[in-house]
C-alpha cells in the first residue's frame, strides 16, 4: 500500500533518478529541518516524512519495489473497462493537476507557518470574531443613542470577517493535512459547517444570555435613583437618569396607559455593576 508519493512531496518527477531524489532532499533538508524551524510543527512534520521518502529512494532495492507499487496504485485508479486514449489523456493531466495543486497546498502552508505560525492567526481570528460579536451587539451595554446603527453595522462586518478567517484557518489545516496524506476528496464540509455554527448560532446564544444577564443584574445588584427627564414616541419611551455624577439616556418600549409627565411617580432601577443596564419603573 502506498500512503505518500515521495517524489510529489520532495517535488521531482515520477520515478526520478536516485542522485537528483539525494540533491533534491539535501535542498529541502535545509529549509526544513528542525533546526531551522524550531516553532514550526509542521515544518517539522514534513521533515520526516520527506526523510521518510529519502530513506526508500535513496535504497536501490526499495526503490524499485515502490516505484513499481506506486505505478499499481496509479494504474489501478485509471484502470476502467472502456478506457480511450483521450480519457486517458485528461485522467493523466487532472492526476498532474491535483499532484501540482498538493504541492501548492503543502509549501504554501509550510511558508506561511514559518513566517506566522497558523495557531497565532487562530488566535487573532477569535479575537476578531468576539469583537464583531460585542460591537454589534453593544446596543444592550452602551447608548449612543443616534450613533447606535453605525455600531451594529460595523460590529457585523467585523464578526463575519472573524467566522471568514477562523473557517479559512480551518480550511487551509485541512486541506494541508489531505494533500500530505495524499487523500481524495473535498475539505470543505468541515469548514463550511464550522461557519454555519458559529455566523448564525452565535448571535441567537448571545441574545439569550443578553436577556438572562440583564434580568439576573436588575434582580440581585440594583439600586434606584430619580427620573430626571422622560419623553415617550412611537411606542417607545426615553428616560434620563444621573448616576455618579454621570448622565445616562436609555431607551425602551412604553407602559401602555402611563403618564410620563408625573416624573414623581417614575423611577429608575438600575444595576450597580453596569448602571447603563435598567429599567423604568412606574411607582404605585
Amino acid at each position: 500500500m502506498v500512503e505518500h508519493n515521495y517524489y510529489q512531496l520532495m517535488q521531482l518527477e515520477l520515478f526520478a533518478d536516485a542522485s537528483l531524489v539525494k540533491r533534491k532532499y539535501r535542498e529541502l533538508a535545509l529549509l526544513y529541518h528542525p533546526d531551522k524551524n524550531p516553532k514550526n510543527k509542521h515544518s517539522e512534520e514534513y521533515f520526516k516524512i520527506i526523510t521518510q521518502g529519502y530513506s526508500i529512494l535513496n535504497e536501490p532495492s526499495k526503490k524499485i519495489l515502490y516505484d513499481e507499487l506506486l505505478r499499481n496504485y496509479y494504474q489501478r485508479k485509471e484502470q476502467t473497462r472502456d478506457n480511450p486514449l483521450r480519457k486517458q489523456n485528461v485522467r493523466e493531466k487532472l492526476r498532474r493537476h491535483r499532484e501540482h495543486r498538493r504541492q501548492e497546498i503543502i509549501e504554501d502552508y509550510v511558508r506561511t507557518e514559518n513566517e506566522f505560525p497558523h495557531k497565532y492567526r487562530l488566535i487573532i481570528a477569535i479575537c476578531v470574531f468576539f469583537s464583531g460579536v460585542l460591537m454589534a451587539y453593544n446596543n444592550w451595554f452602551v447608548n449612543y443613542l443616534r450613533f447606535d446603527i453605525i455600531y451594529v453595522i460595523c460590529g457585523f462586518i467585523i464578526f463575519g470577517l472573524g467566522c471568514y478567517l477562523i473557517t479559512n484557518n480551518v480550511y487551509r489545516r485541512e486541506a494541508f493535512k489531505h494533500a500530505l496524506n495524499l487523500r481524495e476528496g473535498s475539505v470543505t464540509e468541515k469548514p463550511v459547517r464550522l461557519f454555519a455554527v458559529l455566523f448564525f448560532l452565535t448571535p441567537m446564544l448571545f441574545s439569550v444570555l443578553v436577556n438572562v444577564t440583564e434580568k439576573v443584574h436588575l434582580k440581585y445588584f440594583y439600586a434606584v435613583t430619580v427620573v430626571e427627564k422622560v419623553s415617550s414616541f412611537d411606542g417607545e419611551v426615553m428616560y434620563y437618569y444621573e448616576v455618579n455624577n454621570i448622565d445616562i439616556s436609555r431607551r425602551g418600549e412604553a407602559i401602555p396607559g402611563a403618564d410620563y409627565t408625573r416624573y414623581s411617580k417614575m423611577r429608575v432601577r438600575f444595576s450597580r455593576i453596569n448602571p447603563n443596564i435598567s429599567e423604568l419603573v412606574i411607582l404605585e
